[in-house]
């Protein structure tokens, strides 16, 4: 596809991974009759999120959180704004926050932080993509899909500019005058 330079995560890898994540988060809540509220942030998640929902042995309900870090064409972050939230009451609930991918941490935390804030009786956290920065102070991530380069990145619910998000695959976009990845 033109803008792609790289597939990264072939199709056929992330329903093998994304299964075997939902195992791992099955594992870690044991009471299974509790159920977990999962809160996605949007808009990148979304199909890792329905995706990871299918495989997901729990009783679950979903909450939304819309974070923006980029604007328009740009490929550096701008840092994180939260946008909106439609989240049930969170209080002396497990929570599972799940996102698309940990880049500068900036993301996460603001979310992990407004999740704080409402009471859970536990928050975890699941990321599809992790990049290999540093971060300060590092975002409590309990799950990761897959650990990746440290390119821009779009597929499999990713975008640039609002474009390739129905991509079925993760790859590399093609660089450009606005840089390459996050890391620096």
């Amino acid at each position: 596809m033109e803008g792609v330079a790289e597939i990264l995560l072939h199709e056929n890898e992330l329903p093998t991974r994304v299964a075997a994540l939902a195992g791992e988060i099955a594992d870690a809540h044991p009471d299974r009759d509790r159920g977990i509220t999962i809160v996605t942030v949007l808009s990148g998640s979304i199909v890792f999120l329905a995706d990871l929902l299918r495989q997901l042995p729990l009783k679950t309900r979903l909450g939304l959180i819309h974070v923006s870090s980029y604007a328009g064409r740009n490929r550096v972050a701008r840092g994180p704004t939260l946008i909106g939230t439609s989240l049930p009451d969170l209080h002396d609930q497990d929570v599972l926050i799940v996102d698309d991918i940990l880049e500068t941490g900036g993301t996460l935390r603001l979310v992990q932080s407004a999740v704080a804030d409402a009471g859970p009786r536990a928050v975890r956290t699941a990321v599809l993509l992790r990049k290999p920065c540093r971060r300060d102070p590092e975002p409590t991530v309990d799950f990761v899909g897959f650990e990746i380069e440290d390119v821009f990145v779009v597929g499999y619910g990713l975008d640039y500019n609002g474009w390739y998000r129905n991509l079925p695959y993760v790859a590399a976009l093609r660089a450009g005058p606005l840089g390459h990845g996050m890391c620096g």
